[in-house]
This record gives C-alpha cells, structure tokens and sequence, in this order.
C-alpha cells in the first residue's frame, strides 16, 4: 500500500504535532497511509516528540540515529561496523520496521563521528583534505578513477556481503551519496556494481549528474530497472547543471520552489514499479508537498 512520509527534517518540537495530524488528517481521505522517516540529524528532544505518535503511523529509519560513529563497510574494522549497526538496529525493532538502510561508504579507515549537525567538520577530520575540490566538500571525481577508491571498493563490497549474514530478517540497502568528500556510491556504474537494494535519493543524483556530466533522467531509469529501489527521498535540488563543481549542494527544497529538476516521470515510474516508500526528505516540508507529490502518484 503506498505510503507517503515527512523525513524528520521537515518536524521541529514546535510544529511536529499540527504538521503530523495535517498530514494524517488528508492522506487518510485520500485513503494513502502516512509517515515519518526518523532522519539520522534528529536530536533526542524531537525524537522523543514524534514517538507519542507511534501506534498511530509508520516509521522507516534513515539509520544509526544516536550512534557514535557512522557506519562505514570501507573500513576494514569490522567489529566497529558490528558493534555500530547492533546500536541501530535496536532503533528499527522499537519502531516496527525491517528496512535497514543508510550511507555506507567513505573512503577511510578512520572512525566517523556521528555528528550530522557538524556536517563539514566531521567529514574534514575524517576524510583526506587532498580528495577536495578547493575549500568544498565535493570530490574531485578523478578520485573515483584511483587504485585507493578500488581498494576501498572492495573492502565495502566484502563487508556489505558480511553485514546481511548477520541480519538475515531485515532489508539491508544502502543510499547513493551526495557527491561528496570520501562518498564512494555517487555515479550510476559504481551504484549498481556495489548495491543490490538501493534507498534511491534523487537530490544526490542530481548532483552527482553535475559533477560527473552524465544524463540525470537516462541513469535514473537504469538505476530504477537493474536495482531493488526500496525507498526514494525527493525534494529539489536547485543547483543548476551550469553550476561549477565547488558549488554544488544538496538544497533539500520545496517541491512548489523553482528547480530545472524534473521528477515527475521517475516519481511515476517507481510507482509503477510497485514502490511504496515515498520520503519527503525536504527541510521544513508541508502538505503542499504532500499535495504536489499526491498529483504525481494518483
């Protein structure tokens, strides 16, 4: 049954209650269920808000939340790996779902911290500063064409195999990356060669569309044809394709605010398919997204 969430992103403390029962309120008319993806950035506070409503909705997990470090198969420590993913699948079983996914590969053998709110310093203590485009976050994508990005290629492959023996009951899927420092899963060739079950986010192909010159549209059928897409975060991106590489971002915006980003026909074509995971991963997201999205679904 096709479901319709808010990521956390778009709840604060002060709004999470009239923005959920607007939502439940109007999907339940249109017969659509309703939920909320817990985004890995929430604060406890929030959290804790949104679980008053958790025998009336569904959840899904953009995982570890409240871990100490993220959770990185490039690195060989695999008890780290282990240990970390234990801490979030604790949060999956709480919350009622079997969907397991989240960014998994950096090039680095150095633990990560899981500081969302401290995005850019986090990955500059971790990744090396060389992999930059100048003073951004976004990688040169030369790098990906290294021996040191198949050495990791492999060890993430390796440990992705390892991760899946030890959780046999739960969807295990990994989100394509922004094309960001250290992000190993940003072009269409090396997604499919990686992933199997694929949380598709199509801001960050947009993105990574720009810095790797390829056909946003074309690559996106490919990925939804070869791949199990078991969920898709949407919003705008509005860097536009003449955008130099450093100035490339992940906007997280409004689908009603201008974007040469055009989804409709890849929303559609994943509805087809028999998706029912649809995420509004959208800052401050509100029902007329919810309606935007709704026109492209029905």
């Amino acid at each position: 049954m096709l479901k319709i969430e808010y990521s956390s992103m778009a709840l604060t403390s002060q709004n999470y209650k009239k923005k959920i029962e607007e939502a439940l309120s109007f999907l339940n008319k249109e017969k659509i269920k309703f939920g909320v993806q817990i985004h890995n950035s929430i604060n406890k506070e929030l959290f804790k808000k949104i679980m008053e409503y958790k025998d009336d909705i569904e959840f899904t997990v953009h995982s570890p939340i409240f871990t100490k470090y993220l959770i990185n198969l490039a690195d060989e420590d695999f008890d780290l790996i282990k240990d970390t993913s234990d801490q979030a699948v604790s949060y999956l079983k709480k919350l009622n779902t079997n969907i397991f996914f989240f960014h998994g590969f950096f090039m680095s053998n150095k633990k990560i911290k899981n500081d969302l709110s401290n995005y850019r310093k986090m990955l500059l203590n971790s990744i090396s500063n060389e992999y930059r485009i100048g003073d951004s976050i976004v990688m040169r994508p030369e790098i990906l064409k290294s021996n040191e990005y198949k050495n990791y290629k492999n060890t993430f492959k390796i440990n992705f195999k390892k991760l899946k023996s030890l959780y046999p009951d739960l969807i295990i899927g990994i989100e394509n990356d922004f094309p960001g420092l250290g992000s190993g899963c940003q072009k269409p060739e090396d997604i499919i060669e990686c992933i199997d079950n694929l949380w598709f986010d199509t801001g960050h192909l947009w993105c990574s569309s720009i810095l790797h010159n390829f056909d946003f549209y074309k690559k996106s059928e490919e990925l939804i044809e070869k791949l199990n897409i078991i969920g898709v975060h949407i919003n705008h991106n509005q860097t536009p394709r003449t955008s130099p590489p450093d100035k490339i971002y992940d906007t997280h915006t409004h689908l009603y605010s201008e974007s040469e980003q055009k989804l409709e026909k890849i929303i559609k074509k994943l509805y087809k398919k028999g998706l029912e995971n649809f995420t509004l991963e959208i800052r401050e997201g509100d029902i007329n997204d919810i309606k935007i999205l709704l026109g492209w679904l029905i």
